[in-house]
């Protein structure tokens, strides 16, 4: 890495967590004070040329105030916190005068000094002989101010629940599955349908059992600051070994710390998902060194790359809610590290044909030890992944211009990523399930003891993929007139998907090419106005295997053995008989018992049973289902933009952009997304010192979603008594029709259409020289407005709560099940408004006083944080966070001293 490359780098770091922090303007502090006003007194004479020959040095100092303090509002601009903070910047540089014979150039720049985005950056020179570099940078990422957990050691790797912990449970609904609607006293203690279908509130030992569960458990719930950190440091060097030659080296590291959430699954006995505070506590180290050589027709590079991370959080561990006194683990992100040749080359033939090829080597590995612990039936197959792959690159370019008016371009791309780790067999019982009472039917093929394996075991194998792209461009440039330029290209992609020693190939598409189409045209129309227009038409094949899930589960291809009797093939040779998925037929019940391996694998016409493939989970895919990223798809894109000068004083530009993908064989999974954008800008100059540009922007974002909740086939012909056989609603009259039909039922697709759009307009008023020149005054006025709407078509049946085998029956005519019709979503809205305004006025040719006041209000509602609240959920554990909400001001003052 060069020092040029280093100091790029940190500057592109800088804007791309500007851009990350959108919403809240990061930029708050660094726009508010950067530019300045004129000097009082303009330089004449030498001091004129100097301060344009040579740069100038500055310090600002001052301090600042914000009103309140807020996790979002200062999400990425360090000014999360209530309270005054330090404004500390400088840009300092030296080295010999323009008018001296000295090489040696140096600087420092210092920015945010005073918050939690601090950036320093120091290098020094000798011009035409070599260059170093040294930078240090800081980001905070506030996530979350209102979390709440219930868990001691919050930070640390080992959560757990406090002693006097209870399950919790809503007895008069069920008293021995876990509910986390205990928690609230409104859900906990509410009527409840009992055995005999009547509406009765809880008993006194319910209640009794349910306000214990809450003043044991609710008290225990504390706020806790979800935030990361990151430090960077990095050092560069460049030396000139001669006019040709030259070499380069840079070092950095990166260490992050904090906590962030992370969803898990706590149980498989009954599932429940609890939000964890994560530790984090790695380190990255980045290194790379090489020579490069450039002369008038020809380049060349060689150089290495190394990249080392380090996790110091192995794994993380809590107590289980419904059971504290199990602890599930989950391991962490492990250590792993990677290293990389580079060589890359360049020739002119002539001045407007070049040839460049760049390819490099590399190998990633990883070898952190498996977490083990006595409830893994068989052990590890090995004691680590001892993880390998292999990257291989290949890069060829050849650009021409044969004539002044036509530029030529063609390239060839190879990116191979070649994945040798080993495949190895993993048996286990999902977290804190005990084995059940039915054995494995593979016992006897894995050479086991009858029993030794229950038929709720996983025996699963990893599938280490693998990835080689190819891709070709051809690309045209021709100037057709004056100021009129048309540009076509076409690009052919093609990517090989497969697995190293899986029994199946792993991968849903194995082979996938595209094409694509583009065209641009350009034109000058004056000096004052210029257009733009491109569109580029795209369409990808892909050959999907809906049974690729197959490598997952090895058992697939073991004929099954007791306790199942009959099986003369596996799950794998049954569907290829068949020509089935693990899906089975799309039929309903059938007229007549099925026999033989149909009625082991498809029981009546239900999809493959789990446990004869090992695995407690459906891993099978719906006929028609196809992940986006693998799946047919025909691609428009289309750009304009104009820009016009319209006068002196005024200046129009208009971009604009349309994307339609649309996945035309899939069945189920994303069927077609859609984005459009319009940005309008203008700027409306009154005179040199007055100005007014004025901004808007639009954004829509659509995407339509297919799936199938489909059920089971079954002969039920009632619910609870034989007389309650109605179903209101729904696709069927009855409860037979309907369970004849659970997996096929049409009313059980289900489609959401989504649509999100933002509008933000916003201003400016500058107005500078006021004052005999020393005063210049400022001021923005930013507003966004964004909202989301998902509307849900379809539903899902619900039984009817006094339909019970011990209740009295339903009086005719009552249904014994109902359809309930899927409802829109609520919308999710985000507001913001801020305002900013700006003075800074010149003491002196050398000194300058900024002031800014600033405020931004934001609102929003998301009812996804409805769920997360005492008594919304039965199994997922609530952590009370609230949708983000603010209004802040930020006030400050600083004195800046220029060295001239």
């Amino acid at each position: 890495m060069t020092a040029e490359t280093s100091s790029m780098t940190t500057n592109a770091n800088k804007k791309t967590r500007c851009r990350a922090a959108l919403l809240t303007h990061c930029v708050l502090l660094s726009t508010a004070f950067a530019w300045r006003a004129d000097a009082a007194e303009p330089a004449s004479g030498e001091q004129a040329i100097r301060e344009l020959t040579q740069p100038t040095s500055e310090l600002e100092v001052g301090v600042g105030d914000v009103t309140q303090g807020s996790y979002k509002f200062g999400e990425y601009n360090g000014l999360q916190r209530e309270g005054a903070f330090p404004i500390l910047n400088f840009d300092l540089s030296g080295g010999g005068l323009y008018n001296s014979d000295s090489l040696e150039r140096w600087s420092a720049r210092g920015a945010d000094l005073g918050i939690d985005t601090r950036q320093l950056d120091v290098d020094y020179a000798q011009q035409g002989k070599f260059r170093i570099d040294l930078g240090y940078d800081q980001l905070r990422h506030n996530i979350s101010d209102t979390y709440q957990t219930p868990y001691i050691g919050a930070g640390t790797d080992l959560l757990l629940l406090p002693s006097g912990w209870l399950k919790p449970n809503v007895p008069q609904v069920n008293p021995n599955n876990l509910n986390d609607r205990a928690l609230s006293p409104i859900t906990g203690l509410a009527s409840a349908v009992t055995r005999t279908g009547q509406v009765a509130p809880p008993d006194a030992t319910q209640r009794a059992a349910v306000n214990a569960i809450i003043n044991a458990d609710v008290p225990a719930f504390h706020n806790y600051n979800l935030y990361t950190n990151r430090y960077r440091w990095n050092a560069g060097l460049a030396v000139n070994l001669s006019r040709h030659w030259q070499f380069i080296a840079g070092v950095r590291q990166e260490r992050k710390d904090g906590t962030q959430p992370l969803g898990a699954v706590s149980s498989g006995i009954q599932e429940n998902s609890v939000i964890l505070p994560e530790p984090i506590d790695t380190v990255t180290e980045q290194y790379d060194a090489g020579f490069r050589y450039a002369s008038s027709r020809a380049s060349f590079d060689i150089g290495y790359y190394g990249s080392i991370f380090h996790n110091d959080i192995k794994s993380i561990t809590w107590s289980d809610p419904p059971d504290a006194t199990q602890t599930p683990s989950m391991s962490s992100a492990p250590s792993n590290q990677f290293h990389q040749l580079n060589i890359a080359g360049g020739y002119s033939f002539t001045p407007g044909t070049r040839l460049t090829v760049a390819g490099s080597y590399g190998r990633s590995t990883q070898n952190e030890a498996f977490l083990s612990d006595a409830s893994l039936p068989l052990g590890l197959p090995a004691s680590s992944a001892d993880a390998l792959i292999i990257s291989t690159a290949l890069d060829v370019k050849l650009t021409a211009r044969p004539t002044r008016a036509l530029n030529l371009g063609a390239e060839y791309r190879f990116d191979d990523q070649d994945n040798r780790t080993s495949v190895g067999r993993y048996v286990f019982y999902d977290a804190n399930l005990q084995p059940g009472p039915n054995p494995s039917a593979f016992n006897a093929a894995l050479g086991l003891a009858p029993g030794t394996l229950s038929s709720n075991v996983n025996i699963f194998e990893n599938r280490p993929h693998s990835r080689r792209l190819n891709q070709a461009d051809l690309n045209a440039d021709y100037a057709v007139a004056a100021g009129h330029n048309v540009a076509l290209g076409y690009r052919w992609q093609g990517i090989q998907r497969h697995c190293h020693d899986t029994w199946i190939s792993c991968e849903n598409a194995a082979t996938s090419n595209e094409s694509t189409l583009r065209g641009e045209w350009r034109a000058n129309w004056l000096e004052q106005l210029s257009t733009r227009l491109a569109y580029a038409y795209s369409t990808r094949a892909v050959d999907y295997n809906p049974n690729a899930w197959l490598a997952l589960v090895p058992m697939a291809n073991v004929v099954p053995g007791a306790p199942v009797v009959g099986a003369t093939t596996s799950v794998y040779g049954y569907l290829t008989q068949t020509g089935l998925t693990g899906w089975g037929p799309a039929a309903g019940f059938p007229a007549t018992p099925l026999t033989g391996n149909a009625a082991i694998f498809s029981p009546n016409n239900n999809i493959v049973p789990q446990s004869l493939y090992g695995s407690r989970d459906n891993v099978s895919e719906l006929p028609g289902m196809r992940r986006f990223d693998m799946a047919d798809r025909r691609r428009h894109k289309l750009r304009s933009s104009l820009d016009w000068q319209a006068s002196e004083h005024l200046s129009l530009q208009a971009e604009g952009e349309f994307n339609k993908d649309d996945y035309q064989h899939s069945v189920y999974g994303l069927l077609q997304s859609q984005i459009s954008a319009l940005h309008l800008e203008g700027s409306y100059a009154f005179n040199d010192n007055f100005e007014l540009p004025v901004f808007y922007s639009h954004e829509d974002l659509r995407s339509s979603i297919a799936g199938d909740g489909f059920g089971s086939n079954t002969g039920a012909a009632f619910v609870g008594r034989p007389g309650n056989t109605l179903v209101a609603g729904g696709c069927y009259a009855t409860v037979l029709e309907k369970n004849h039909n659970g997996k096929i039922d049409p009313c059980l697709n289900w489609f959401t259409d989504m649509r999100e759009r933002a509008d933000t307009f916003g201003l400016t008023l500058a107005r500078n020289n006021l004052s005999g020149g020393r005063l210049s005054l400022a001021g923005d006025l930013v507003g966004t407005l964004a909202r989301t709407h998902i509307s849900v078509r379809g539903g899902s049946y619900a039984n009817n709560p006094f339909a019970l085998a011990n209740a009295p029956p339903l009086a005719p005519g009552v249904a014994a099940i109902f359809f309930i019709p899927a409802a829109d979503l609520p919308p999710v809205t985000t507001r913001i408004l801020e305002i900013r305004l700006r003075a800074q006025f010149a003491l002196s040719r050398a000194s300058q006083l900024n002031l800014l006041a600033a405020y931004q209000r934001l609102k929003s509602s998301d009812f996804a944080y409805d769920g997360m609240q005492f008594g919304t959920g039965t199994e997922q554990l609530p952590t009370n966070e609230q949708p983000y909400s603010y209004s802040t001001a930020v006030f400050g003052i600083s004195y800046v001293h220029r060295f001239l």
